[in-house]
């Protein structure tokens, strides 16, 4: 029975390893063709009159991160516009955001502002605070999210924070890691499953 049970564990432990390496090749396979789209279509945002800032686009691991319990699973597609910088301190930039799973997991769109932490002409660090409306479910078996913290979001409208490091090839194109967590634990009482995603993305500025 325990060398059942270990042989189990172990060939589940395996399994989850492969599906992990799958999605990492799935984001590098993919990152590609999502930057030509993007510069098939940069006619058509840079001008002088356009209140758009920037554009991104990515590809992101679902429920993969340091705050990760991994209860969903994917490769996500990220899109994000953002806007021309706020004349209040810290010009933040507006921002409007999807995140899209494929897998019939949690899917969001997001609204906030961007902060620029650090600039440079090579090297960006940005962070971001947003509301994210979600169609994951609210609420899941009582036990399970006791024993096993596989709970439901608990609010459909939940704080989203995130962080980008980047690296400027060019004055107006950057390659970046990101990262964001959403979860209103300490926020906002009841059920409370948090979710992490990662990846990278490509973003132009105007």
């Amino acid at each position: 029975m325990s060398k059942t049970m270990t042989r189990s564990n172990y060939n589940s432990q395996n399994i989850r390893t492969i599906a992990d390496s799958s999605r990492l090749w799935g984001i590098a396979a993919a990152f590609p063709w999502l930057v030509a789209g993007m510069l098939v279509s940069e006619p058509l945002l840079a001008s002088d009159s356009s209140p758009v800032h920037s554009v991104a686009i990515g590809v992101l691991a679902h429920d993969r991160g340091p705050l990760s319990d991994r209860h969903e699973n994917g490769t996500d597609l990220n899109m994000e516009v953002q806007f021309t910088p706020l004349a209040i301190p810290g010009t933040p930039r507006p921002h409007l955001g999807a995140t899209v799973n494929f897998s019939g997991d949690t899917s969001v769109a997001y609204a906030g502002l961007t902060f620029p932490l650090y600039q440079s002409p090579h090297w960006l660090l940005d962070a971001s605070l947003s509301a994210a409306l979600h169609d994951g479910p609210l609420h899941k078996d009582p036990v399970g999210c006791h024993q096993d913290s596989d709970c439901g979001f608990g609010r459909r409208l939940i704080p989203r924070f995130g962080i980008e490091f980047g690296y400027r090839f060019s004055p107006d194109r950057t390659i970046s890691l990101l990262y964001d967590h959403m979860s209103h634990k300490w926020i906002m009482g009841g059920e409370n499953e948090g979710i992490d995603h990662i990846g990278l993305r490509y973003r132009l500025d105007f």
